[in-house]
């Protein structure tokens, strides 16, 4: 019995130790909205090499505390991503939501990383992100639709 209760308290401990932030910032599709009207802002070429790190990782599996190369969990290729351009990041998803500065949805461009609680993933423009979404799906392109903020790295621009 004891052995079950330690694995619910770790799974609870899990689902709320990540975060502490939970109000929506971003409208639901606002961002897949925003790409349809043709109102993207550019990316910068640093953050196109973002995108371009986390888009060569599509298809790579999930795997809790995994930071590559063979398989991440959703901070790990969002720090690699970042780090891959010389941006250190916090490890959690949680960390990042209080590092890092809010976007306002105006400004919301390719590289940017969207926040959710306990999960983070990029904004690869055009409406789509990238992220490493579980177990079953690995690393994954998908609309996106419905991120609580967007967060950048200070000093990018």
């Amino acid at each position: 019995m004891r052995p079950a209760l330690l694995g619910l308290a770790l799974a609870a401990l899990a689902s709320t130790a990540c975060s502490t932030t939970t109000s929506r910032m971003l409208p639901r599709s606002a961002l897949v909205e925003r790409a349809r009207e043709g109102r993207e802002p550019s990316a910068d070429a640093r953050a196109r090499q973002v995108v371009a790190f986390a888009a060569a990782q599509l298809g790579h599996r999930y795997c809790w505390g995994g930071k590559g190369p063979d398989c991440f969990d959703c901070s790990g290729l969002v720090l690699r991503a970042w780090g891959s351009v010389g941006v250190p990041l916090p490890r959690t998803a949680g960390a990042m939501g209080e590092a890092l500065a809010d976007v306002p949805l105006d400004d919301v461009r390719a590289g940017d990383i969207l926040w959710w609680p306990g999960h983070v993933g990029i904004y690869a423009g055009d409406g789509w992100s990238i992220e490493a979404l579980d177990s079953r799906h690995g690393v994954v392109r998908r609309p996106a639709t419905n991120p609580y903020r967007a967060l950048r790295p200070a000093g990018v621009d």
